[in-house]
């Protein structure tokens, strides 16, 4: 695996991936904390009676909702973009290696090997469950309310994901993988 090289076509879609999951985090991020519905309401309240200007909570969470909204936006279609980059991802994987999950039964790969294709899988799995609840909560397809709970708990994988990735690449520069960030970058050894 040390002499491991990535395509240009599997450089950029890592990339590009990797720069939408992390806007779409940091939408999830804005808006559940600096942009929370009732934070933002409080602030329009408290704002708006300085100038002895009153609205009820009700109003002023409707106005709240209408400023988030956009946000909202931007995370639904950088969800679509996700959607069409996860795809040809798999189509990339499959052209370039092959659809196989040789992690499962290979005799010749490392248990370290194993788990990382373990720890990938499961990370794929994930991203469609995103992607599929995200679907079904925009198009109302079953049940609303469990479709948007399962669709908020991907932020405990994407972020449980990236933190497992980021150990496995210093652990990889340090031990095995030398030169894995400059491969992912420039697809050679820097």
């Amino acid at each position: 695996m040390t002499n491991q090289s990535f395509s240009l076509s599997h450089r950029l879609l890592h990339w590009l991936i990797a720069f939408t999951m992390l806007f779409i985090l940091m939408t999830i991020f804005l808006r559940e904390n600096w942009m929370s519905k009732y934070y933002m309401r409080d602030v329009i309240l408290n704002y708006l009676g300085t100038f002895d200007v009153e609205i009820s909570k009700d109003q002023a969470m409707k106005v709240a909702k209408a400023i988030r909204g956009n946000m909202w936006q931007w995370h639904i279609n950088a969800g679509y973009l996700l959607i069409g980059l996860y795809v040809l991802r798999l189509i990339v994987n499959a052209k370039e290696k092959g659809f196989k999950l040789n992690f499962l039964s290979s005799g010749q790969l490392t248990a370290k090997e194993k788990m990382e294709g373990w720890v990938y899988f499961i990370f794929y799995v994930c991203i469609a469950g995103s992607l599929i609840t995200g679907m079904s909560i925009i198009y109302d397809i079953g049940d609303h309310d469990l479709m948007e709970d399962m669709h908020k708990l991907s932020l405990y994988y994407l972020v449980s994901f990236i933190f497992l990735h980021f150990l496995g690449i210093i652990m990889g520069e340090l031990r095995d993988k030398k030169n894995i960030v400059s491969k992912m970058i420039h697809g050679k050894n820097s």
